[in-house]
């Protein structure tokens, strides 16, 4: 008897000790759909920050360089999380030297519609190439790419709207997605391309492109892109009505990357290339076509060292005809994963035949889990 009780006993505790521990199980496995690690997030978002420090030194032809030797350039906050298991939430600020706040991003992803579509809502970086998905900390330079700059301004273009997004099956087996998005018409002072008319006249872009594996060490996207926004008024002297003017704007870049797997952490390349063509209506009867490019080439030669160059060249929205041309070269060292420090040097001509030469110093730093951009 003494034995069946101690038997019994033993069968008791087992069962309530392995209960327990599944239910513990389950109350922290992931939910269904929620995007991976990010579902331990669901009541705790995960923060990070992005420090990002420079220096910069060097010529430039305007009588009164107001730019400080060194600043804090910004620093980048991100709250990102599942919502519920078919949806998630990314939200970017930034905190620039002066102290000046603004919301980067902000927006609210639907990942599971029906038919394999997804949406996106709220204030995001349009799908107009692929450099503009990138935060400019997180690009590989101190500064942006001529055309960029010139056509979208000294930031990423940003617009506060909608989209959606959808895989498109094909017989060639490829990564195909297409992207379609309608937005507020940005202002003329954060993109020059654009300016904000009548609260009906949006922005609309879309975006195609298609990933390959070319060999298993490397392999290639391409992608082609259209927008379509305001570009302001025309006024009819006699009667005084208006009519906005458009302005459209086509991109197309290609990345091609090679990594050998069974050596990755020592050398890869990286090859991205840009082209934007803008036509913008100057009035009923006439419009104005201007282009600009970059191409740019990174080459890792040692397990925490990298070195680049890039090649701008584009067109000045307003005026006839009339070029800009620069390059920018860099060393970077990655002490980890999580900092970096590049040493930039910069040459810029500009349409009048006046030149700029600068040096810079660009320090990251970065800690919390930052979502990766997209590939």
């Amino acid at each position: 008897m003494r034995f069946k009780h101690h038997l019994k006993y033993f069968i008791f505790t087992f069962a309530f000790w392995a209960g327990s521990g599944f239910i513990h199980a389950q109350s922290i496995q992931e939910p269904a759909g929620s995007g991976g690690p990010q579902a331990s997030s669901v009541f705790n978002p995960n923060i990070s920050v992005i420090g990002w420090f420079q220096g910069l030194a060097g010529h430039t032809p305007t009588a009164l360089d107001e730019n400080p030797a060194f600043k804090l350039h910004e620093a980048e906050i991100g709250l990102q999380s599942v919502v519920d298991p078919y949806s998630r939430a990314d939200v970017f600020i930034s905190v620039n030297d002066e102290g000046k706040v603004d919301l980067e991003e902000g927006y609210f992803t639907a990942l599971a519609l029906p038919y394999g579509f997804g949406a996106k809502l709220g204030k995001f970086q349009p799908d107009l190439g692929k450099f503009n998905r990138t935060h400019t900390p997180e690009t590989d330079f101190a500064d942006r790419p001529l055309a960029a700059q010139r056509f979208f301004g000294d930031e990423p273009l940003k617009a506060v709207g909608g989209g959606i997004s959808r895989l498109i099956p094909n017989p060639w087996d490829l990564y195909i997605n297409a992207d379609v998005q309608v937005a507020n018409t940005p202002s003329n002072a954060d993109a020059p391309v654009f300016a904000q008319a009548n609260r009906g006249d949006l922005l609309y872009v879309a975006r195609v492109s298609g990933f390959s594996d070319l060999t298993e060490s490397a392999n290639l996207t391409l992608g082609i892109s259209y927008a379509n926004g305001a570009n302001g008024f025309n006024v009819n002297a006699v009667d005084g009505s208006s009519s906005t003017r458009r302005s459209q704007v086509g991109a197309l870049d290609l990345t091609f990357r090679w990594k050998n797997p069974r050596r990755s952490i020592y050398r890869s390349f990286f090859w991205q290339t840009e082209y934007y063509a803008a036509r913008r209506d100057l009035s009923p009867a006439s419009n104005a076509t201007r282009s600009g490019a970059f191409t740019h080439a990174r080459w890792q030669f040692a397990r925490r060292w990298f070195a680049g160059v890039r090649a701008d060249w584009t067109q000045l929205l307003a005026q006839d005809d009339s070029a800009e041309t620069g390059g920018l070269a860099y060393l970077t060292f990655y002490p980890s994963e999580f900092s970096l420090v590049s040493i930039q040097a910069k040459h810029l001509r500009f349409a009048d035949g006046s030149v700029e030469d600068l040096g810079f110093l660009k320090v990251t730093f970065n800690f919390g889990p930052h979502g990766a951009h997209p590939f």
